[in-house]
Protein backbone atom coordinates (compact mmCIF):
# COMPACT_ATOMS: atom_id res chain seq x y z
CA UNK A 1 0.00 0.00 0.00
CA UNK A 2 1.13 3.22 -0.83
CA UNK A 3 0.66 6.56 0.72
CA UNK A 4 0.19 9.92 -0.75
CA UNK A 5 -0.10 13.38 0.65
CA UNK A 6 -1.51 16.00 -1.49
CA UNK A 7 0.62 19.28 0.37
CA UNK A 8 2.80 21.98 -0.08
CA UNK A 9 4.30 21.26 3.62
CA UNK A 10 8.01 19.95 2.75
CA UNK A 11 8.28 17.93 6.05
CA UNK A 12 5.67 14.44 5.98
CA UNK A 13 3.28 14.58 9.04
CA UNK A 14 4.98 12.98 12.31
CA UNK A 15 2.16 10.51 12.13
CA UNK A 16 2.08 9.14 8.54
CA UNK A 17 5.69 8.13 7.76
CA UNK A 18 6.77 6.59 4.86
CA UNK A 19 3.92 8.82 3.14
CA UNK A 20 4.99 10.52 -0.23
CA UNK A 21 4.66 13.99 -0.58
CA UNK A 22 3.27 15.32 -3.53
CA UNK A 23 2.42 18.64 -5.14
CA UNK A 24 -1.16 19.76 -5.10
CA UNK A 25 -0.41 20.92 -8.65
CA UNK A 26 0.02 17.33 -9.58
CA UNK A 27 -3.42 15.78 -8.53
CA UNK A 28 -4.49 16.06 -12.15
CA UNK A 29 -2.31 13.48 -13.31
CA UNK A 30 -2.20 11.13 -9.72
CA UNK A 31 -3.61 7.98 -10.70
CA UNK A 32 -3.66 5.48 -7.83
CA UNK A 33 -4.37 2.11 -7.50
CA UNK A 34 -6.56 -0.18 -5.68
CA UNK A 35 -5.32 -0.62 -2.10
CA UNK A 36 -3.06 3.23 -2.21
CA UNK A 37 -4.55 5.77 0.21
CA UNK A 38 -4.80 8.97 -1.09
CA UNK A 39 -5.02 12.50 1.62
CA UNK A 40 -5.33 16.39 0.91
CA UNK A 41 -4.52 18.13 3.09
CA UNK A 42 -6.38 21.15 3.77
CA UNK A 43 -4.24 23.22 5.48
CA UNK A 44 -1.98 23.92 1.61
CA UNK A 45 -5.91 25.38 0.25
CA UNK A 46 -7.86 28.34 1.06
CA UNK A 47 -11.85 27.02 0.88
CA UNK A 48 -12.67 27.71 -2.44
CA UNK A 49 -9.06 25.34 -3.72
CA UNK A 50 -9.63 22.83 -1.34
CA UNK A 51 -13.37 22.37 -3.09
CA UNK A 52 -11.40 21.91 -6.26
CA UNK A 53 -9.05 19.90 -5.36
CA UNK A 54 -11.56 17.39 -3.47
CA UNK A 55 -13.48 17.27 -6.59
CA UNK A 56 -10.51 16.43 -8.59
CA UNK A 57 -9.39 13.94 -6.16
CA UNK A 58 -12.23 11.73 -6.38
CA UNK A 59 -12.61 11.94 -9.69
CA UNK A 60 -8.87 10.43 -9.69
CA UNK A 61 -9.52 7.93 -6.69
CA UNK A 62 -12.69 6.70 -8.92
CA UNK A 63 -12.76 3.50 -10.50
CA UNK A 64 -12.91 4.00 -14.40
CA UNK A 65 -15.07 1.42 -16.24
CA UNK A 66 -16.05 -0.37 -13.14
CA UNK A 67 -12.73 -0.89 -12.20
CA UNK A 68 -11.67 -0.90 -8.66
CA UNK A 69 -11.94 2.54 -6.45
CA UNK A 70 -8.63 3.84 -4.62
CA UNK A 71 -9.32 5.17 -0.98
CA UNK A 72 -9.17 8.83 -0.16
CA UNK A 73 -9.13 10.54 3.32
CA UNK A 74 -8.55 14.38 5.00
CA UNK A 75 -5.96 15.41 6.20
CA UNK A 76 -6.79 18.75 8.77
CA UNK A 77 -4.09 19.80 10.81
CA UNK A 78 -6.34 22.88 12.35
CA UNK A 79 -9.29 20.51 13.11
CA UNK A 80 -11.10 23.03 10.69
CA UNK A 81 -13.46 21.02 8.57
CA UNK A 82 -16.50 18.77 9.66
CA UNK A 83 -15.23 15.45 9.31
CA UNK A 84 -18.52 13.51 8.23
CA UNK A 85 -18.81 15.70 5.45
CA UNK A 86 -16.17 14.19 4.00
CA UNK A 87 -17.46 10.75 4.78
CA UNK A 88 -20.96 11.80 3.15
CA UNK A 89 -19.18 12.05 0.24
CA UNK A 90 -17.04 9.20 0.31
CA UNK A 91 -13.53 9.66 2.12
CA UNK A 92 -12.52 6.31 3.71
CA UNK A 93 -10.66 8.11 6.84
CA UNK A 94 -10.01 11.43 8.25
CA UNK A 95 -7.17 12.76 10.31
CA UNK A 96 -7.58 16.08 12.19
CA UNK A 97 -4.33 17.52 14.72
CA UNK A 98 -4.65 14.83 17.77
CA UNK A 99 -4.57 11.51 15.40
CA UNK A 100 -1.65 13.28 13.31
CA UNK A 101 0.71 13.81 16.00
CA UNK A 102 0.19 9.81 17.13
CA UNK A 103 2.79 6.95 15.46
CA UNK A 104 0.55 5.72 12.14
CA UNK A 105 -1.48 2.42 13.52
CA UNK A 106 -1.39 0.30 10.13
CA UNK A 107 -4.28 -1.77 11.35
CA UNK A 108 -6.14 1.65 10.95
CA UNK A 109 -4.93 2.06 7.62
CA UNK A 110 -5.64 -1.18 6.28
CA UNK A 111 -9.33 -1.25 7.58
CA UNK A 112 -9.75 2.17 6.26
CA UNK A 113 -8.69 0.39 2.39
CA UNK A 114 -10.40 -2.34 3.28
CA UNK A 115 -13.67 -0.91 3.12
CA UNK A 116 -13.72 1.02 0.03
CA UNK A 117 -12.42 -2.15 -2.09
CA UNK A 118 -15.51 -4.29 -0.07
CA UNK A 119 -17.76 -1.25 -1.78
CA UNK A 120 -16.42 -2.25 -5.15
CA UNK A 121 -17.00 -5.70 -4.16
CA UNK A 122 -20.77 -5.29 -3.49
CA UNK A 123 -21.23 -2.21 -6.44
CA UNK A 124 -21.76 0.28 -3.83
CA UNK A 125 -18.84 2.38 -4.70
CA UNK A 126 -19.84 6.26 -6.00
CA UNK A 127 -21.37 5.83 -9.19
CA UNK A 128 -22.06 2.43 -9.17
CA UNK A 129 -24.69 1.92 -6.62
CA UNK A 130 -25.48 -2.12 -6.09
CA UNK A 131 -29.38 -1.80 -6.65
CA UNK A 132 -30.80 -5.06 -8.90
CA UNK A 133 -31.46 -3.88 -12.46
CA UNK A 134 -34.78 -5.48 -11.88
CA UNK A 135 -36.26 -4.82 -8.46
CA UNK A 136 -39.26 -6.62 -9.70
CA UNK A 137 -37.90 -10.06 -10.03
CA UNK A 138 -36.96 -10.02 -6.35
CA UNK A 139 -40.68 -8.52 -5.31
CA UNK A 140 -41.10 -11.23 -2.37
CA UNK A 141 -37.24 -10.79 -0.71
CA UNK A 142 -37.91 -7.10 1.05
CA UNK A 143 -38.03 -8.39 4.77
CA UNK A 144 -37.95 -5.56 6.88
CA UNK A 145 -35.14 -6.53 9.72
CA UNK A 146 -36.46 -7.08 13.17
CA UNK A 147 -35.31 -3.66 15.02
CA UNK A 148 -37.94 -2.59 17.83
CA UNK A 149 -39.18 1.05 18.60
CA UNK A 150 -37.62 2.23 22.48
CA UNK A 151 -40.72 1.89 24.70
CA UNK A 152 -41.33 5.66 26.03
CA UNK A 153 -42.55 8.80 24.93
CA UNK A 154 -41.14 11.57 23.04
CA UNK A 155 -40.24 14.45 25.01
CA UNK A 156 -38.65 17.02 23.21
CA UNK A 157 -35.26 17.09 21.54
CA UNK A 158 -33.67 18.88 24.85
CA UNK A 159 -34.00 15.49 26.53
CA UNK A 160 -31.37 14.22 24.83
CA UNK A 161 -27.86 14.64 26.22
CA UNK A 162 -24.88 15.44 23.91
CA UNK A 163 -23.41 12.10 23.08
CA UNK A 164 -25.46 9.65 24.22
CA UNK A 165 -26.23 6.90 21.54
CA UNK A 166 -29.76 6.81 20.96
CA UNK A 167 -32.13 5.35 17.99
CA UNK A 168 -33.44 7.73 15.51
CA UNK A 169 -35.39 7.92 12.08
CA UNK A 170 -33.24 9.70 9.57
CA UNK A 171 -34.58 11.57 6.68
CA UNK A 172 -32.79 12.84 3.80
CA UNK A 173 -33.89 15.41 1.39
CA UNK A 174 -32.73 17.43 -1.80
CA UNK A 175 -33.47 18.85 -4.98
CA UNK A 176 -31.81 16.66 -7.54
CA UNK A 177 -29.59 17.55 -10.23
CA UNK A 178 -27.00 20.03 -7.86
CA UNK A 179 -24.54 20.50 -10.78
CA UNK A 180 -26.82 21.54 -13.03
CA UNK A 181 -28.48 23.69 -11.11
CA UNK A 182 -26.04 25.23 -9.83
CA UNK A 183 -24.35 25.54 -13.47
CA UNK A 184 -27.83 27.54 -14.66
CA UNK A 185 -28.50 29.73 -11.34
CA UNK A 186 -24.89 30.86 -10.23
CA UNK A 187 -23.91 30.15 -7.23
CA UNK A 188 -25.01 33.07 -5.72
CA UNK A 189 -28.71 32.37 -6.58
CA UNK A 190 -27.91 28.81 -5.63
CA UNK A 191 -27.29 29.31 -2.15
CA UNK A 192 -30.65 31.45 -2.23
CA UNK A 193 -33.01 28.56 -3.33
CA UNK A 194 -31.12 26.02 -0.89
CA UNK A 195 -32.61 28.57 1.85
CA UNK A 196 -35.74 28.62 0.35
CA UNK A 197 -35.75 24.94 -0.12
CA UNK A 198 -34.65 24.90 4.07
CA UNK A 199 -37.65 27.01 4.64
CA UNK A 200 -39.62 25.10 2.51
CA UNK A 201 -39.20 22.06 4.28
CA UNK A 202 -38.70 22.51 7.77
CA UNK A 203 -42.61 23.75 8.40
CA UNK A 204 -44.19 20.17 6.33
CA UNK A 205 -42.03 17.61 8.84
CA UNK A 206 -43.30 19.91 11.94
CA UNK A 207 -45.90 17.21 12.46
CA UNK A 208 -43.25 14.38 12.65
CA UNK A 209 -41.39 16.56 15.30
CA UNK A 210 -38.13 16.48 12.80
CA UNK A 211 -35.07 18.10 13.76
CA UNK A 212 -33.08 19.96 11.35
CA UNK A 213 -30.09 18.12 11.91
CA UNK A 214 -27.48 18.51 9.20
CA UNK A 215 -27.19 20.38 6.23
CA UNK A 216 -24.60 20.33 3.34
CA UNK A 217 -24.67 22.54 0.32
CA UNK A 218 -27.39 20.83 -1.30
CA UNK A 219 -29.20 18.89 0.99
CA UNK A 220 -31.04 18.22 4.09
CA UNK A 221 -31.04 15.46 7.41
CA UNK A 222 -33.96 15.33 9.52
CA UNK A 223 -33.75 13.51 12.94
CA UNK A 224 -37.15 11.93 13.91
CA UNK A 225 -37.51 10.81 16.71
CA UNK A 226 -38.04 6.83 16.92
CA UNK A 227 -41.74 6.46 17.42
CA UNK A 228 -44.18 5.07 14.54
CA UNK A 229 -46.51 8.13 14.27
CA UNK A 230 -43.61 10.66 13.85
CA UNK A 231 -41.82 8.59 10.92
CA UNK A 232 -45.64 8.00 9.47
CA UNK A 233 -46.17 12.01 9.09
CA UNK A 234 -42.28 12.26 7.60
CA UNK A 235 -43.36 9.42 4.84
CA UNK A 236 -46.50 11.48 4.25
CA UNK A 237 -45.43 15.08 4.43
CA UNK A 238 -42.63 13.28 1.75
CA UNK A 239 -45.18 11.76 -0.59
CA UNK A 240 -47.69 14.72 -0.85
CA UNK A 241 -44.90 17.36 -1.80
CA UNK A 242 -43.85 14.17 -4.50
CA UNK A 243 -47.39 14.41 -6.05
CA UNK A 244 -47.30 18.28 -5.89
CA UNK A 245 -43.47 18.45 -7.28
CA UNK A 246 -44.09 20.74 -10.35
CA UNK A 247 -46.48 23.36 -8.39
CA UNK A 248 -44.50 23.96 -5.19
CA UNK A 249 -41.23 23.92 -6.48
CA UNK A 250 -42.39 27.07 -9.15
CA UNK A 251 -44.05 28.28 -6.23
CA UNK A 252 -42.07 27.92 -3.02
CA UNK A 253 -38.65 27.66 -4.58
CA UNK A 254 -39.37 30.24 -7.15
CA UNK A 255 -37.72 27.92 -9.82
CA UNK A 256 -39.24 28.19 -13.55
CA UNK A 257 -36.71 25.52 -14.67
CA UNK A 258 -36.90 21.38 -14.48
CA UNK A 259 -36.53 19.92 -10.77
CA UNK A 260 -37.26 17.10 -8.44
CA UNK A 261 -37.40 16.29 -4.80
CA UNK A 262 -35.38 13.27 -3.54
CA UNK A 263 -36.08 11.54 -0.10
CA UNK A 264 -34.77 8.99 1.92
CA UNK A 265 -35.81 7.47 5.38
CA UNK A 266 -33.54 4.67 7.01
CA UNK A 267 -33.47 4.16 11.09
CA UNK A 268 -30.13 3.40 13.00
CA UNK A 269 -28.41 4.62 15.97
CA UNK A 270 -26.09 7.32 16.15
CA UNK A 271 -24.29 9.58 19.30
CA UNK A 272 -26.39 12.81 19.50
CA UNK A 273 -25.66 16.51 19.30
CA UNK A 274 -27.04 20.00 18.99
CA UNK A 275 -27.65 21.19 15.09
CA UNK A 276 -24.67 23.09 14.38
CA UNK A 277 -22.15 20.92 16.59
CA UNK A 278 -22.14 17.59 14.79
CA UNK A 279 -18.84 17.94 12.95
CA UNK A 280 -17.94 15.04 15.06
CA UNK A 281 -20.86 12.67 14.61
CA UNK A 282 -19.65 9.72 12.50
CA UNK A 283 -21.96 6.53 12.96
CA UNK A 284 -22.83 3.72 10.29
CA UNK A 285 -26.25 5.00 10.24
CA UNK A 286 -25.29 8.61 9.47
CA UNK A 287 -22.95 7.45 6.83
CA UNK A 288 -25.40 5.43 5.09
CA UNK A 289 -28.33 7.76 4.95
CA UNK A 290 -26.17 10.00 3.31
CA UNK A 291 -24.88 7.67 0.88
CA UNK A 292 -28.38 5.83 -0.03
CA UNK A 293 -30.09 9.57 -0.43
CA UNK A 294 -26.54 10.97 -2.72
CA UNK A 295 -25.78 7.67 -4.50
CA UNK A 296 -28.55 5.78 -4.91
CA UNK A 297 -32.17 7.39 -4.07
CA UNK A 298 -33.89 8.26 -7.06
CA UNK A 299 -35.29 11.72 -8.07
CA UNK A 300 -38.96 12.30 -7.36
CA UNK A 301 -39.11 9.18 -5.17
CA UNK A 302 -39.11 8.29 -1.41
CA UNK A 303 -36.62 5.58 -0.91
CA UNK A 304 -36.46 3.37 2.52
CA UNK A 305 -34.06 0.61 4.07
CA UNK A 306 -35.07 -2.14 5.40
CA UNK A 307 -33.92 -0.84 8.78
CA UNK A 308 -37.32 0.30 9.21
CA UNK A 309 -38.76 -1.78 11.82
CA UNK A 310 -42.16 -3.57 10.43
CA UNK A 311 -45.01 -2.26 11.10
CA UNK A 312 -44.59 1.42 11.20
CA UNK A 313 -44.76 2.81 8.01
CA UNK A 314 -48.33 3.67 7.04
CA UNK A 315 -50.46 0.42 6.30
CA UNK A 316 -52.80 2.34 3.84
CA UNK A 317 -49.95 3.83 1.90
CA UNK A 318 -48.09 0.63 1.36
CA UNK A 319 -49.26 0.47 -2.20
CA UNK A 320 -47.36 2.94 -3.45
CA UNK A 321 -44.00 1.35 -2.81
CA UNK A 322 -42.33 -1.10 -4.35
CA UNK A 323 -38.86 -3.11 -4.65
CA UNK A 324 -36.13 -1.27 -5.18
CA UNK A 325 -32.95 -3.83 -5.01
CA UNK A 326 -30.02 -3.82 -2.18
CA UNK A 327 -27.67 -1.20 -1.83
CA UNK A 328 -24.40 -1.78 0.41
CA UNK A 329 -26.05 -4.44 1.59
CA UNK A 330 -29.64 -3.28 2.79
CA UNK A 331 -32.69 -4.21 0.38
CA UNK A 332 -34.50 -0.69 -0.50
CA UNK A 333 -37.99 0.39 -1.29
CA UNK A 334 -39.35 3.00 -2.93
CA UNK A 335 -42.27 4.55 -4.19
CA UNK A 336 -44.11 4.74 -7.41
CA UNK A 337 -42.98 8.43 -9.59
CA UNK A 338 -46.08 10.28 -9.88
CA UNK A 339 -45.78 12.10 -13.26
CA UNK A 340 -48.47 14.63 -14.32
CA UNK A 341 -50.10 15.22 -17.69
CA UNK A 342 -52.55 18.53 -17.90
CA UNK A 343 -54.86 18.21 -14.86
CA UNK A 344 -54.40 14.49 -14.66
CA UNK A 345 -51.36 12.21 -12.55
CA UNK A 346 -50.14 8.90 -13.26
CA UNK A 347 -48.19 6.87 -10.98
CA UNK A 348 -45.32 4.69 -12.44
Amino acid sequence: MKIYIFSSKKTPFPGLKGAELLDPKALGGHSPKQGDMSYLDLSSFTAAEAKKALSLLKRRCGGAAGSPDAAWGIIDPKDSADPAAFFFEGASDYLGSKLLKQSPDPKRLKRAVSWRASLHATGAHAGHPSVKEDPEEEAETFVHRAAKLPAGKFTGWSSYKTGTISPFFFCYAALSGETSLRSRLGEASFKVLMGRLRNFLVPRFQDAKALLWMETEANCLFLIPPRAEYVRAAEEAALKILMGSAFLIAENLGLTIPAAFTFALHYGKTAYRAPGRTGTVVSDAVNFIFHLGTKCAESGRLTYSDEIPPDVLAPQLEDMFINAGSFEGRNLRHSLRFVYSGESAKRG
